[in-house]
């Protein structure tokens, strides 16, 4: 499994309620950060799938096909499946990482 950062479960829900000291500006959660939280759990959600999304055609290519050629398309699905890989992977980071630069709460 690649790595993923950390899971949306331990990242500040959009609907807490912001913390601050006493006195300081009325806030109200912001509507760009609950967007993206929610596209971060969405796509953590179906990660997993994505990834193993060619797992069944490479564990047959061998049975269902042989010979040169079929050997030459069974390296390139494993190639298009590490790839696969990769890119659920960074879906994840590039959510993240725009989630982790937009604040949860604006003045209102």
């Amino acid at each position: 499994m690649t790595a993923y950062p950390p899971s949306p479960g331990t990242l500040r829900p959009p609907t807490e309620p912001p913390t601050g000291p006493p006195g300081s500006p009325a806030q109200r959660p912001n509507p760009e950060y609950a967007e993206l939280y929610a596209a971060y759990e969405r796509a953590y959600a179906s990660a997993h799938t994505l990834e193993a999304a060619l797992d069944p055609p490479v564990r047959t290519a061998g049975e269902a096909w042989v010979g040169p050629a079929a050997r030459t398309w069974q390296q390139q699905l494993e190639t298009e499946r590490g790839q696969l890989k990769k890119a659920a992977a960074q879906i994840l980071w590039d959510i993240y990482g725009a989630l982790s630069k937009v604040p949860p709460y604006i003045p209102k």
